[in-house]
């Protein structure tokens, strides 16, 4: 593997770990976005549902208003009440689709309602314009009928309180579990940092001796030969034959035919001289 390569492999183990950090963060912050949207969904369901609760107050309230004389004041009560109340249950209706628990539940309360407390109120308003009763008889009956009215009222408060605890759960849960997520993407950053750094120092030292280590070599072997030292011996003792796998190699193969070079002219003199002193 030549040397640009080695370190075009290097730079891409750091980018590596620079992509999984990258990916990793982003994936724990778009589960934390996801997290966060459930707990304003959660929020919001937990509003409604109080909502839909103070409807309900706000109708029992309206009644007795109404069935103490107070028939204006009494009916506005109890038109703006039924209208908060269809508002936030359309609401509850499509956000409490994906958990069946508390959509049966809020149905009860539903139900509570249409079936127990609007029949109950109206049960009660027929009372109070019923010409043919006297006014004890009359209160008499309506006090009986709030009474049934103020039960069913609670209970449907009781049911919406268990819908808005469970939510309550949830967003507790939620902010949690997104806490969690926070913590562990500030980790991971720290865990990759220190691999990125440690990575880098590792890659640096390493190829710098894969680097610079045979050619120290090769350049103690160069400057024997430049002092005319040509002992095959010697530079083989020197690790001459260096293995990287890239361009020191091919310096290294240049060295050993430059050294048999020297030694081959070396030896042609010495022959020539020979023949010239026998002349």
């Amino acid at each position: 593997m030549k040397i640009r390569q080695k370190l075009l492999l290097s730079y891409l183990v750091i980018i590596a770990l620079f992509i999984a950090a990258g990916a990793t963060i982003t994936y724990n912050t778009t589960i934390m976005s996801n997290l966060q949207s459930n707990v304003q969904q959660q929020v919001n369901i937990n509003n409604n549902a109080y909502a839909y609760q103070q409807g309900l107050d706000q109708k029992q309230f309206g009644t007795l208003m109404y069935s103490t004389d107070q028939v204006s004041q009494g009916q506005q009560i109890m038109v703006s009440s039924a209208e908060l109340q269809v508002k936030t249950q359309t609401f509850l209706a499509s956000a409490l689709a994906s958990d069946p628990t508390l959509l049966s539940e809020f149905q009860n309360v539903v139900s509570t309602d249409s079936n127990q407390i609007n029949p109950t109120i109206k049960a009660i308003a027929e009372t109070y314009a019923d010409p043919s009763l006297n006014s004890s008889d009359k209160y008499t009956q309506i006090w009986d009928q709030m009474t049934t009215l103020m039960n069913d009222t609670s209970q449907a408060d009781a049911q919406l309180a268990s819908v808005r605890s469970a939510t309550q759960t949830n967003v507790q849960n939620a902010a949690a579990e997104s806490q969690n997520y926070a913590n562990m993407s500030i980790t991971i950053a720290v865990i990759f940092i220190v691999a990125i750094i440690a990575a880098s120092i590792a890659l640096s030292v390493v190829m710098g001796r894969r680097i610079t280590n045979p050619l120290k070599k090769l350049a103690n072997i160069a400057q024997k030969v430049s002092q005319g030292n040509l002992d095959q011996r010697y530079y083989l003792k020197q690790n001459i034959d260096v293995k990287t796998g890239d361009e020191i190699d091919e310096l290294a193969d240049a060295f050993k035919k430059m050294i048999n070079a020297f030694r081959m002219q070396e030896a042609l003199l010495k022959e020539d001289e020979g023949t010239e002193g026998k002349e």
